[in-house]
């Protein structure tokens, strides 16, 4: 362990060799960890079982996290390393399907870093062979809360990612992905890659004031939405958590995007998997927008773990004799009053013999 600029940097995130990595990690700005009482959801659901993969920069283990299952590297492949989170981003997505589904299990495929230049990692390319490789571990929910975000004008051949996708949909597996954060290389009207996709659940971020709104940076074409911001998640170091991290320029960047918002879905994807083990991935995403709120679709755990799929409206009772004779097969309640009123009168008019006793 080392200290830097009055925070502590573990040996983890300086492990990298020197010649692949073109810039230096994220430090984590450390906090306490969160007072948070167990969601009474949790005793329908936990996820129990369910293979989780995590498709971003990285997952470092976490006694939070339970076992990390490392799948592959392709950011690395030279030196492949599944648990190392150079940019504090992967490990805190992790963390955030956990506390929804404490049950799950993670599975860590590190796909992109902004810390390598020449890395053949975050292409089209990578991101497909990180479904696969998903997939090839048994993955039950992926989570992708990477994006690329491309102009419509462009060509580019995306099959081989569909066809993962497509994959992924007849094996049964929700992927969920983020819809994207408005800045930089992503602008309105662009292509968000995977998220676009037919198959894909894409899931936008509510503002942290209001959790009814979206927040102003979410790109459209969400089909749900979640809280984007995260107050305090896991620490990139391997324990103990953060609010926040640092870049080598002293930037200071908190956890809060649509890329903290899908797994939130995710984790919902996981619990709802455990309790109806042989619905299809379409039957899970349809459950889910289904119990959403109108407007934005924002999902609330309890709520969709404990919604009824259907139309439950009836029709307004009828009662009447007809009706009654019908059901029951028997003589109306008006005829048998009748019935009733008639015999009385025989029994009250008819005359009173006196009996004796016989011999």
């Amino acid at each position: 362990m080392r200290r830097a600029a009055g925070l502590l940097v573990p040996a983890l995130l300086l492990a990298p060799p020197a010649a692949a990595q073109d810039v230096a990690c994220v430090r984590p700005v450390e906090a306490p960890p969160p007072v948070a009482a167990e969601p009474d959801v949790h005793r329908i659901a936990r996820g129990e079982g369910v293979r989780v993969a995590v498709i971003d920069t990285g997952v470092a283990p976490h006694p939070s996290l339970g076992h990390v299952e490392p799948v592959a590297d392709l950011v690395s492949p030279w030196a492949p390393d599944p648990w190392f989170d150079c940019d504090g981003h992967g490990t805190v997505v992790a963390g955030v399907i956990r506390e929804v589904a404490p049950g799950a299990e993670i599975l860590s495929i590190r796909q992109s870093s902004g810390h390598y230049r020449d890395s053949s990692g975050g292409t089209l390319d990578t991101l497909t062979q990180a479904v696969h490789a998903a997939l090839d571990a048994g993955a039950g929910v992926i989570n992708i809360s990477v994006v690329s975000c491309l102009d419509p004008a462009v060509l580019l051949d995306a099959a081989p990612l569909h066809h993962a996708l497509r994959r992924a949909e007849e094996d049964g597996v929700v992927v969920v992905a983020a819809a994207g954060n408005a800045g930089g290389q992503c602008q309105p009207g662009m292509v968000v890659h995977p998220a676009h996709e037919e198959t894909v659940l894409a899931v936008g971020a509510v503002h942290p004031g209001d959790p009814h709104a979206l927040a102003g940076y979410v790109l459209p074409g969400g089909q749900v939405a979640a809280a984007g911001r995260v107050p305090v998640g896991l620490s990139p170091a391997g324990h103990g958590h953060a609010t926040g991290t640092v870049n080598a320029q002293g930037q200071e960047a908190s956890f809060e995007g649509t890329s903290f918002a899908a797994p939130v879905v995710s984790g919902v994807a996981a619990l709802l998997r455990e309790r109806h083990p042989f619905d299809s991935a379409a039957d899970l995403r349809h459950r889910i927008v289904e119990a959403a709120e109108p407007g934005h679709g924002v999902v609330d755990t309890h709520t969709t773990v404990t919604h009824l799929a259907g139309d439950y409206a009836r029709e307004g009772r009828e009662v009447g004799v007809e009706k009654h004779r019908a059901e029951t097969g028997g003589v109306p309640a008006r005829a048998g009053t009748l019935l009733l009123v008639a015999l009385l009168a025989v029994l009250l008019t008819a005359p009173v013999r006196a009996r004796g006793p016989r011999a």
